[in-house]
């Protein structure tokens, strides 16, 4: 059965009825060309252009958003492009009387985007530049997203693994290997992408990198992980040079900024190796976030969100901003609407993944209470973000480094787990079923992932 579109033949209507065609004013110099050559230039403009009146453009964005709810433009399509295809076929009603507009123009703008929508969307290959570790390591893969190193490039000579590219595809891949090797971005990544117009697909591209990176991030917190990303991404300098004076003495800091140097060669295998359960979890989730095949579509998104949450939070400059943002993946990872929500949720994360009940010690010998700890937590955060505390001055009492390890092990731990629950038969996708299933569960089998 046909769905009622009154909502689009209203907002056609008043887009009509805000059209405006004006003729294009011819160029100075080229009437003056024209005069100069004996020619009398035409008194009238051969192009003319479209406009939207303040009047209709309400109109045609939400008409825009009524095409965006269809659930593969939903999530294929970019906005920006959806409006210029619009705009492109609402130029053809330039001149037509607003009443004479019905359903069938409705529907046949539904089937144009149907079908304009479904010839974009084809299978593609992202390629996406990576600083993981200067050090070389075989080539791996997180579900949709393959890392290969630099040096393994060079002696292939290409990276392709497909159909032979032309001489211009080439030169597009060669120059993207110089730039890798001009900025020390040492891994490419590439990514099999579904279900997207191509500006759009880039786009699920690299951050389904970004989660993938995340994989390495839960697997080894301690080896430098926090500041891997894509090259384009929060990446700055190799290393970090400051020189200060005081009294006419100059003192100068420097560090190294590149990421993954503690890893070392033939380290990287054997990280994912002995964390194979996690890695083959992120990689199936980022399987579905990259393809729009998800198992549990709530559940899986839910963690893609606050893993990306956590990805942006390791590599924060400012404590305070990383730890709001900590604080946030824990949120959206939850699925919490409010506050109350918010700590209720917490409370029975402290349960299921650490064992605590609200009254337990946060920690052996802590006088903080699990309950207090969750209640601090969304408190500070709202402060945070609401501008009731500074966000470059205010000192928490919480250490960064102590979040961060916390959020790794409760995002790491839900991926795993996450991954086991898809596994049920009866599963339900809902974080309240997700959560009461997690409660479930032996704690000897939870502990031992």
């Amino acid at each position: 059965m046909n769905e009622p579109l009154s909502e689009e033949i209203g907002f056609l209507r008043t887009i009509v009825k805000n059209l405006e065609r004006s003729l294009i004013p011819l160029h100075p110099e080229y009437l003056s060309a024209m005069r100069a050559q004996g020619r009398e230039p035409p008194t009238t403009s051969p192009m003319s252009k479209t406009a939207i009146l303040p009047g209709g453009r309400d109109a045609f964005n939400r008409l825009c958003e009524c095409f965006m709810r269809r659930p593969l433009i939903a999530r294929g399509a970019s906005f920006a492009n959806l409006q210029n295809e619009l705009f492109a076929q609402i130029e053809t009603y330039a001149g037509r009387d607003p009443t004479t507009i019905v359903e069938a123009d409705a529907r046949r703008l539904i089937d144009h985007f149907d079908a304009w929508f479904t010839a974009l969307a084809i299978p593609r290959r992202i390629f996406v530049p990576c600083v993981l570790t200067p050090w070389p390591a075989p080539s791996f893969s997180i579900g949709s997203v393959t890392f290969v190193h630099l040096d393994e490039i060079s002696k292939q000579g290409s990276y392709t693994d497909g159909p032979t590219p032309d001489a211009l595809s080439k030169q597009s891949f060669n120059s993207l290997l110089k730039l890798m090797n001009d900025t020390r971005a040492y891994w490419l990544a590439r990514v099999e992408v579904e279900g997207c117009e191509p500006q759009r697909a880039e786009e699920v591209g690299e951050l389904s990198v970004d989660l993938a990176i995340v994989a390495l991030q839960l697997a080894a917190p301690n080896f430098d992980t926090s500041g891997m990303s894509r090259l384009d991404s929060r990446r700055g300098a190799s290393q970090k040079q400051v020189l200060s004076e005081a009294n006419g003495l100059f003192g100068a800091s420097w560090t190294r900024k590149e990421p993954g140097l503690a890893i070392g060669r033939g380290t990287l295998a054997e990280i994912l190796h002995h964390s194979r359960s996690v890695a083959d979890a992120v990689g199936n989730v980022v399987r579905s976030f990259s393809t729009g095949a998800y198992r549990l579509p709530k559940l899986e998104s839910a963690w893609c969100d606050g893993a990306y949450w956590l990805h942006e939070a390791l590599s924060e400059p400012i404590d305070n901003i990383a730890i709001a943002k900590l604080e946030t993946a824990l949120e959206v990872l939850l699925g919490s609407e409010n506050g109350s929500g918010s700590t209720q949720r917490l409370l029975a994360i402290l349960e299921c993944f650490f064992e605590l009940q609200p009254g337990d010690p946060i920690s052996p010998g802590s006088a903080l209470t699990a309950k207090q700890f969750a209640t601090n937590l969304v408190r500070d955060r709202s402060r945070i973000l609401h501008g009731t505390w500074s966000t470059l001055n205010e000192r928490l009492g919480r250490s960064r480094e102590g979040m961060a390890g916390f959020v790794i092990t409760v995002i790491r731990r839900a991926v795993v787990e996450l991954e086991a629950y898809i596994q049920e038969p009866s599963n339900e996708d809902s974080m309240d079923t997700f959560i009461e299933w997690l409660k479930q569960r032996p704690t000897q089998e939870c502990g031992n992932r």
